[in-house]
């Protein structure tokens, strides 16, 4: 019998809206490795930046997902990271501290290194719907479209960055951002890949497609031996 491989996802709310059974992400390891055993683990916490993402590799945290704390990444000894950028909980440092930010993702993944045997993919997600952004969300219902759309701009600059980051640091990219910016470009609108209950997070449409790209970077990259995935 395989071993079991563990998969841990690590961002903010892009992660943790996924919910902690992932499953666009089960279904489409499954289809890819059909005799692999997972297990998936979600390490997503909204609202938070990459500097506490560093924190919550080494110590325990505030669970998303029902337990009262959730065990540092580390404890897991998963054998794959995703590291989504969280990109969007930096949008309001303005472009003065981009490369602070980059230095940020640096120390995180050198601490994923240091403190467990993991192969590394790094997640870029969805581009902002600028002219929409944050529609819906109470908390922001009565702020200016156009503080809003500073916001979304704000997103894409720190988004682009994470995919320069990734890009210089030679680290195997899930580029959603890009690909959704192709497809909008090409004529698929952009509200298909983005929750219009708030504007901003991922639509299960699109986490299918982040799971599928996700599969296909583990065989690209032969993250796990030969002979486990479907032809």
């Amino acid at each position: 019998m395989k071993r079991t491989i563990k998969i841990a996802c690590l961002g903010d709310s892009m992660t943790a809206f996924w919910g902690q059974e992932m499953p666009e992400l089960k279904h489409a390891l499954a289809s890819r490795f059909p005799q692999q055993p997972f297990e998936l683990l979600n390490y997503g916490v909204s609202g938070t930046r990459a500097e506490y993402g560093i924190y919550r590799l080494t110590h325990d945290f505030p669970s998303s997902f029902g337990d009262p704390m959730q065990k540092c990444l580390s404890s897991a000894s998963p054998d794959i990271v995703v590291v989504e950028s969280f990109a969007y909980n930096h949008r309001l440092d303005g472009a003065e501290w981009v490369d602070n930010y980059k230095n940020v993702l640096q120390e995180l993944i050198a601490t994923i290194r240091q403190t467990m045997p993991a192969q590394i993919l790094f997640l870029v997600t969805i581009p902002p719907d600028v002219d929409h952004f944050l529609d819906h969300v109470p908390t922001y219902k009565d702020v200016h479209i156009d503080l809003r759309r500073k916001w979304g701009l704000g997103s894409e600059t720190y988004l682009q960055a994470a995919v320069d980051f990734a890009t210089s640091a030679g680290l195997p990219l899930i580029n959603v951002y890009d690909l959704v910016k192709e497809k909008v470009a090409g004529g698929t609108p952009i509200r298909w890949f983005i929750d219009q209950n708030d504007h901003i997070h991922p639509s299960r449409y699109t986490y299918e497609l982040v799971a599928e790209q996700i599969a296909s970077a583990i065989k690209q990259h032969k993250f796990i031996q030969s002979g486990s995935e479907s032809e």
